[in-house]
């Protein structure tokens, strides 16, 4: 386990873009209970929803969901790794969950391990299975450990991105206050000259 967790920081250390980012998250939960596909769904901008952003050997898929759904509160409020042969087989141990239509005809999907930042959920990772394997309860404080580290990457990485966002507004601001102000000049110039062309029009000299 200490390899395993060691092998996904230093994944997740490795620098790139958000969706390359969510790939090394996907590919490093997965390794650690050996899935061969997974997808990683992040809160979009505005907040509402969750929305598929990156996956790894699993089809891409339009759906989303809402925020406030019972399963994203589920998964914010428990912070559990959620077994979805666990929960096929004995449905009493998640009284309060209640799956999504598009996760319910998804095949083979295994595990949902939230990613929380801060007091937040930024997103959650869904993998398949390869095998049935048994998830005792050193696999799953590893992946709430890995699941808590990759909340705090993508979050820091989505806070540079929109800073850099940010700067890159803030700089064409600055460009175009500059240009509109040379535009200025050349019209009161313009404006110049013909006022005098019409008073000195007669006037070749």
């Amino acid at each position: 386990y200490r390899e395993g967790w060691l092998r996904f920081t230093a994944t997740l250390s490795e620098q790139g873009a958000i969706s390359e980012m969510g790939r090394h998250v996907i590919k490093g939960l997965a390794d650690m209970v050996e899935s061969p596909a997974g997808s990683l769904w992040l809160m979009d901008a505005s907040g509402g929803f969750y929305a598929q952003s990156t996956c790894w050997n699993m089809p891409e898929t339009v759906a989303t969901e809402e925020a406030c759904s019972s399963f994203c509160k589920f998964l914010q409020t428990s912070g559990w790794i959620v077994n979805l042969e666990e929960y096929r087989a004995s449905q009493g141990r998640y009284l309060e969950l209640t799956l999504p239509d598009w996760l319910v005809d998804l095949p083979n999907a295994w595990l949902v391990v939230p990613l929380p930042a801060g007091n937040d959920m930024i997103g959650f990772v869904l993998s398949t299975a390869r095998t049935v394997m048994d998830v005792n309860w050193e696999i799953n404080d590893l992946l709430k450990t890995a699941g808590r580290q990759a909340g705090a990457f993508l979050g820091q990485m989505r806070a540079a991105e929109a800073l850099l966002e940010v700067r890159k507004f803030d700089a064409f601001n600055r460009m175009s206050a500059f240009v509109v102000h040379d535009l200025k000049n050349i019209v009161a110039q313009l404006a110049l000259m013909l006022k005098n062309a019409e008073r000195h029009r007669d006037k070749p000299e």
